[in-house]
């Protein structure tokens, strides 16, 4: 459900700031690690009972969780599996790579929340961690760095000083990371839902149908993104 909010505040983030986007860049960077120096106070000085519970579930816990910025990898990925003529990639290839950064840059937001507790743990009492957890850890590992790869060599001053064969080379490897993020939130959630439905579970049904219409929709997305892909390369190769 929270991915569904996400995506839809991603989407509306997008098209209402893309022009913005594309003349201060900037701007948006330091927004983006306001929004992480928020969500590492928010965490440090326990603001839950501060504010309002509305904005924990349709605010904070958005990019706390991690669903904004996948939301928005999800429309760098979708960008470069449309048609290189239709009006929406048009529109939004020109900021597709300070998309990319911003996504990054947030993504820090969600990796000091959880890191902040399963790294500690993985070393001081990796008992407490179940087998869930030990394997959304090892993920983690090349997630997180080849993100940062990504995104450094997004930056326009470190793209002009690259060979274009090599920063393709780089490129191309958001195809797999993309993969092995779909992999990651498989390994998420699929436990919660055998969880929620086994007969001894006290999870209330709304918690259930949240984490299958959760399950659905990243299958959706992802799969479309898949199907979108190939086809395009299948068109590309055809053409060439």
């Amino acid at each position: 459900m929270i991915f569904l909010i996400a995506l839809l505040e991603a989407v509306l983030f997008v098209f209402l700031c893309k022009g913005a986007i594309k003349k201060h860049p900037g701007v948006f960077y330091v927004l983006s690690v306001a929004i992480i120096a928020f969500c590492a106070c928010y965490k440090i000085m326990d603001l839950y009972s501060v504010f309002p519970e509305w904005t924990y579930t349709y605010i904070i816990s958005v990019f706390w969780r991690g669903a904004f910025s996948t939301a928005l990898f999800v429309i760098v990925m979708y960008i470069g599996a449309l048609d290189r003529k239709s009006k929406v990639v048009k529109a939004l290839m020109p900021i597709r790579g300070y998309l990319s950064i911003i996504a990054c840059l947030i993504t820090l937001a969600h990796s000091f929340a959880y890191g902040a507790y399963y790294i500690p743990t993985l070393f001081n009492s990796p008992k407490e961690l179940d087998l869930r957890g030990i394997i959304a850890l090892i993920i983690t590992a090349p997630l997180f760095s080849i993100m940062i790869l990504l995104m450094v060599t997004s930056f326009i001053k470190v793209r002009r000083k690259m060979k274009p064969q090599v920063w393709k080379k780089v490129q191309r490897l958001a195809y797999p990371w993309f993969a092995l993020l779909y992999i990651y939130l498989m390994v998420l959630f699929i436990p919660s839902i055998i969880k929620s439905f086994d007969p001894a579970s006290e999870i209330s049904m709304f918690y259930r149908v949240n984490y299958v219409i959760t399950i659905v929709v990243y299958n959706l997305v992802f799969g479309g993104y898949l199907i979108l892909r190939v086809r395009k390369y299948r068109l590309d190769k055809a053409r060439n």
